[in-house]
């Protein structure tokens, strides 16, 4: 099954449910990468590479492997210090994997990218513990860990689900280019049924 755009009140998303895409961002360094084309919008590949913290050498193997599959496009060129580079971006702000998650056909691949999110985000906060940028407190923090294993009511579940999707959609909203750039990654699972006890 191919991805698929929708228009949601002008915001487009895209869905990614195409097995090779799903196999593809199964990676830290594209998940890394998809994230700030899809944060930050058109980029040259000198720019996604400083801002994933790796040399523009490093991360063409992996730019080829997301435009063969369609999560990153060209998105035109400019000129800067007189040489043209082209810049790429995802097909829309909102890459979305949710539904691909609803199809159990998919567990494997989405398997795949859990354990690839997980080592990014382990990257992600050690480098943020040395950020200058880091806030441990106050109203501003941007530094933070947690996990919570408890069992809620499906009202509170359904609660809980609502909270998640307001808080990405915060992150989605406009930018603010003078902020910091933040990474937050959720993962919700069962880890035991109520017989088990």
């Amino acid at each position: 099954m191919a991805a698929r755009q929708r228009d949601s009140g002008g915001t487009r998303a895209y869905y990614v449910l195409d097995k090779a895409q799903l196999r593809c961002i199964a990676s830290p360094p594209r998940q890394d990468m998809v994230d700030h084309f899809s944060a930050h919008g058109a980029l040259s590949v000198r720019e996604v590479a400083a801002a994933i913290g790796r040399k523009p050498a490093s991360i063409y193997h992996h730019l080829k492997q997301l435009l063969a599959v369609g999560l990153v496009v060209e998105a035109g060129s400019r000129v800067t210090h007189r040489r043209r580079e082209k810049l790429y971006a995802t097909p829309a702000r909102r890459m979305r994997l949710n539904k691909a998650l609803q199809d159990r056909a998919n567990d494997e691949e989405m398997r795949g990218i859990v354990a690839a999110l997980c080592r990014q985000t382990e990257r992600d906060f050690a480098r943020g513990l040395d950020n200058a940028d880091a806030r441990r407190g106050g109203a501003r923090q941007n530094l933070r860990v947690f996990r919570l294993v408890n069992r809620p009511s499906a009202q509170s579940m359904q609660l809980l689900n609502r909270k998640l999707d307001e808080i990405a959609e915060i992150l989605w909203r406009e930018p603010d280019p003078g902020s910091p750039a933040v990474s937050l990654t959720w993962v919700m699972t069962p880890t035991a049924s109520a017989d088990d006890d």
